[in-house]
């Protein structure tokens, strides 16, 4: 064989494995928001630079144990404020890191909207000029559903339910050290559903239960017979699987690979195309392939209307 075409094709593997590396050395991008509503700020203005020195000041901050963290800089209408929530299985260094990274990545992709959030498997962040704390808010929102169809639709959707209003009442029971649950139930000898729930710990109970209410009655909408959803909301996230996602200690080591190659589908132009609608956004990743493995993955964000009493903004 040609020694130039070896070279090439041994730069190519490492090229590969050192990618796949970085790519699992960070938890999964799902989706960002760049808000239009809420308009843009100018170069140099007052609100960019207290928001600059908000996102720099965080990244030398340390490790929250309750994974949540609120911010703010400036006052009156330049005021910067800022939430981070990480998921509350994840280790504190792990969080720490997912937040400081959609730290610097929210700036690259909305770099000059006033509003804005992303989500990570790990973890949320956004920052606005509004009040954030004590506010249960439900829009903007996405969801993604995964995997293959249910068989036994009947008998999933009453054990799915069940398991969803016992996690919702758990997690919103919470304190302001956290309001997440976990838990799983039986469908069948030979099939588990497992689920987590979460709300931004600075909600009221009745905050938290009405942001994740809202996610409960969403799901069947958009992704009936799914054996694996996820739905984020600025202040709740709800998921499940029929295969364990989340981890029972720091220490527990299972991993299920439902969401192993996330990353690439998402960054793969050629699996992608757009469809916009009345602020609908619909993402369609159909069979895509890559080196690692192939499946097949529906992604949809979505606009919905905000509960009055709990999203009025000053």
């Amino acid at each position: 064989m040609d020694l130039s075409w070896q070279f090439f094709s041994s730069s190519l593997v490492t090229a590969f494995l050192l990618t796949l590396t970085l790519a699992q050395q960070q938890p999964p991008y799902l989706y960002h928001y760049c808000s239009e509503t809420d308009g843009y700020f100018t170069r140099n203005s007052t609100y960019e630079t207290n928001l600059n020195r908000l996102l720099s000041s965080f990244s030398r901050r340390t490790a929250h144990e309750n994974g949540f963290y609120n911010f703010s800089s400036g006052q009156g209408s330049n005021i910067a404020n800022a939430i981070a929530l990480c998921r509350g299985d994840v280790s504190s260094s792990d969080c720490f890191d997912c937040v400081n990274n959609a730290n610097t990545e929210l700036r690259d992709r909305c770099p000059n909207q006033i509003e804005a959030s992303i989500w990570y498997d790990y973890c949320m962040f956004r920052y606005t000029n509004q009040s954030i704390l004590g506010r249960a808010e439900t829009d903007p929102a996405f969801f993604i559903w995964y995997g293959d169809n249910v068989t036994d639709v009947d008998a999933f959707n009453q054990a799915l339910s069940s398991l969803l209003e016992s996690l919702r009442n758990k997690a919103s029971s919470g304190t302001s050290l956290g309001k997440f649950a976990t838990g799983s139930t039986r469908v069948s000898p030979f099939r588990t559903i497992y689920a987590l729930a979460q709300c931004t710990p600075d909600l009221t109970q009745n905050g938290c239960s009405s942001c994740l209410s809202r996610v409960i009655v969403y799901i069947p909408q958009c992704c009936g017979r799914k054996q694996g959803v996820r739905v984020g909301m600025l202040s709740c996230n709800i998921r499940f699987d029929i295969e364990r996602f989340y981890n029972l200690t720091a220490a527990d080591t299972t991993t299920t690979g439902t969401f192993s190659s996330l990353l690439c589908f998402i960054k793969s132009p050629s699996c992608i195309k757009r469809f916009l609608s009345n602020n609908y956004y619909h993402i369609h990743i159909g069979y895509c392939f890559c080196s690692i493995s192939h499946f097949r993955l529906h992604l949809h964000y979505f606009k919905v209307e905000e509960p009055k009493a709990e999203t009025s903004r000053a």
